[in-house]
């Protein structure tokens, strides 16, 4: 039988070999496993015991150490397993990548590009902003809240930076700049953008640059570099003194 399969879910080609002897041959001691997989008898041993921590096998308690597979059923078992370690270790993986990408800017003096897809790139977004602990400044998109479990992801995050008593300031668009009047306060800023919807909602935080797309899938894409992130503050700067929490615009700054 072939093998590929067995080793997409996670066995090498002599814990498979050996899984499909016991399944096709029965209960097998060490010497004759190594027969049925032309293995040598010491890594038939190796093999057999293998299979029994993956819960693929059993050992006989007898004179003759036989070794017995398992049901084909524990295959799904184990795959569903090694997802969830894949899922870990990318969720420890995503926690690590901004202070990787930070060690490596300042060791090759290159900006760092993460390109990311799906919701959980927002969450790494989202703890890095806590990490940072700076003022957080965005562009917002016009589509940013188009989707009810991105809606729900940014209300918690919003309720976690205030508990972090991280500073926001948001430029928004002035057809809807009203809605955000009454919710300023010391942690929060909002004023009138002089510019349209925007397609890409951009955050400013430290060193990061953090775009985000929402229409085809949430799609992310993080630069970390001081003097993009100064270029970009200096634009979100220039666009936030036109205007005052009020929504009037500053002539002084017009001129």
């Amino acid at each position: 039988m072939d093998t590929s399969v067995l080793r997409k879910a996670g066995l090498t080609e002599s814990q498979a070999k050996g899984y499909l002897a016991l399944v096709e041959h029965g209960a097998l001691t060490p010497t004759e496993l190594a027969e049925h997989t032309g293995e040598t008898r010491t890594n038939a041993y190796a093999i057999a015991d293998k299979l029994v921590e993956l819960g693929l096998a059993t050992k006989a308690n007898s004179p003759k150490n036989t070794y017995e597979a398992e049901s084909p059923a524990k295959l799904k078992q184990l795959l569903i397993s090694k997802q969830h370690a894949i899922k870990a270790a990318s969720d420890e993986l995503a926690g690590l990548l901004p202070q990787l990408m930070s060690v490596y800017r300042l060791t090759n003096n290159r900006p760092g590009v993460l390109y990311l897809e799906g919701i959980d790139s927002l969450r790494l977004i989202y703890d890095d902003i806590i990490k940072t602990g700076q003022t957080l400044r965005i562009f917002p998109s016009a589509h940013d809240r188009d989707d009810p479990e991105i809606t729900a992801a940014i209300d918690r995050q919003i309720d976690r930076q205030r508990k972090a008593s991280i500073k926001t300031e948001s430029l928004i668009r002035q057809e809807v700049f009203a809605q955000f009047t009454g919710a300023q306060d010391d942690l929060f800023e909002a004023r009138p953008a002089a510019f349209g919807e925007l397609e890409t909602q951009i955050l400013l935080y430290g060193d990061n640059v953090a775009m985000t797309t929402f229409q085809n899938g949430v799609v992310s894409t993080i630069i970390t570099s001081p003097l993009i992130a100064q270029t970009f503050e200096q634009l979100f700067a220039t666009l936030w003194g036109r205007s005052d929490a009020s929504g009037t615009k500053n002539d002084a700054t017009n001129r």
